[in-house]
């Protein structure tokens, strides 16, 4: 496969990623790991940006890649008035639901989308098995938020979301927050969030990368990637380990200038015979 475009000049505004360049972007960051990008930031001297908090972990070890929308969750200052048990089913669903966190974002999530949920940091479910389920169904790559999971046996077994969160969490939203809007910047996990930038999150956790350096962060991420792979394959065959994917170079790139060799590495290795 042919290197992505070069690095482009700062975009201003708005993104003009079209979807189908968005796939492109999609599909390259597939044969990359989190902690390619993160080298492919560095290389942009980007160190001390994109990493979000290791406090936010994968449900189970998964990867995925989109671009975010955003959503906030904002922490509720309404008291619940007292009220029957059949007098709170109607005042959760037709006020709270109805009215407080009233929301349609459909017609907002395709098979680019990666669904960023900022709950200020409140203990509350952004992610439960039933509007996961919506949102995979609609196209959803995955679901990162610095608040909780709810629902989490659930969605274990049918895997059909990923979700990266801070905490596994029991409440549901009444009572707790209100909508607090979308297609806004966030904070997740200490980064800085903007509606449309690239997210990649695998077992290593999550990583942004802002729209105007993407191209210049996954050619260097895969620069550093395919010297790995170098080094891994000569190391997968000295140490008896099955070549897999993670040793075949796929990428059509001029050899990294410090690329190891067999030669090299075996006087690392054989320097004591």
């Amino acid at each position: 496969m042919t290197l992505i475009n070069e690095p482009q000049a700062p975009a201003t505004g708005q993104s003009t990623l079209t979807p189908e360049r968005k796939r492109e972007i999609l599909e390259t960051v597939s044969h990359l790991r989190v902690t390619d990008i993160r080298d492919g930031m560095d290389w942009m001297g980007h160190h001390h940006f994109g990493t979000v908090s290791p406090e936010i972990r994968p449900l189970w070890r998964q990867k995925a890649a989109g671009f975010a929308h955003t959503m906030r969750h904002i922490p509720t200052q309404q008291v619940v008035p007292t009220m029957s048990p059949d007098e709170y089913t109607t005042w959760a669903y037709e006020y709270w639901y109805g009215q407080v966190f009233a929301n349609d974002m459909a017609d907002l999530i395709d098979d680019t989308t990666f669904l960023v949920i900022d709950t200020c940091n409140t203990a509350t479910p952004a992610v439960g098995s039933m509007d996961s389920m919506i949102w995979a169904a609609l196209g959803a790559k995955g679901v990162l938020t610095n608040g909780g999971a709810r629902d989490t046996d659930e969605t274990l077994e049918s895997k059909h979301i990923p979700v990266w969160s801070r905490w596994v969490v029991q409440p549901m939203y009444q009572g707790r927050v209100e909508w607090g809007g979308h297609s806004v910047p966030v904070e997740i996990g200490g980064q800085l969030i903007r509606p449309g930038d690239l997210i990649v999150a695998d077992g290593d956790g999550a990583i942004v990368v802002p729209q105007d350096i993407i191209d210049g962060v996954l050619k260097y991420a895969i620069q550093e990637s395919e010297q790995d792979k170098i080094a891994r394959k000569y190391l997968f065959e000295r140490l008896g380990i099955p070549l897999n994917d993670s040793t075949q170079s796929y990428f059509d790139v001029p050899t990294h200038p410090y690329a190891p060799t067999a030669e090299s590495l075996a006087k690392v290795l054989d320097r004591d015979k």
